[in-house]
């Protein structure tokens, strides 16, 4: 006795389009484990190279998929803050808006523009700072400043490439 079954070719692809899907979801899955091991050694290097002040750079570290099919899957582990970059390659700063750069080394924050009391002194070494009126030195002043090389990502995925 023989039966045939309706419908078979559908199932039949319907299983097979199952399969991929849940290969796909496997492959995703595993590169999602691999950028968290690479996401986590960065982290650490951040924290070890005391570039942590507000957490705002731990927390922009993130991983996202950016390629996935039945084949093949790929994250992405960066930041996109504006000055990570120089953090991890290095590099000269120059203002945008004036002649200098001020430093902030006194008790004032944000912009020296906001402090009208602000006088510009020259030190005996020949700096230029900022002094309050009662004389404390509130920013120093220079035309540029170098940012050393501090990389954390490039590092956190060549510690770890065996792991992930």
């Amino acid at each position: 006795m023989s039966e045939d079954v309706q419908g078979m070719t559908d199932l039949l692809e319907k299983f097979k389009n199952l399969e991929e899907a849940v290969q796909e979801d496997s492959l995703i899955g595993t590169a999602q484990a691999g950028g968290t091991v690479v996401r986590n050694a960065a982290l650490d290097n951040i924290k070890s190279q005391g570039l942590i002040k507000t957490r705002t750079m731990s927390r922009s570290v993130h991983s996202v998929v950016i390629e996935s099919s039945v084949n093949r899957a790929a994250v992405q582990v960066g930041t996109n803050l504006e000055y990570a970059a120089i953090h991890e390659y290095g590099g000269v700063i120059h203002p945008k808006n004036s002649k200098y750069l001020a430093i902030p080394v006194g008790t004032y924050t944000g912009s020296p523009r906001r402090h009208p009391d602000l006088k510009v002194r020259v030190t005996n070494n020949g700096n230029l700072v900022m002094v309050s009126a009662g004389g404390e030195v509130q920013y120093v002043l220079k035309q540029s400043v170098t940012i050393p090389a501090r990389p954390y990502m490039r590092p956190a995925y060549d510690e770890q490439k065996q792991a992930v």
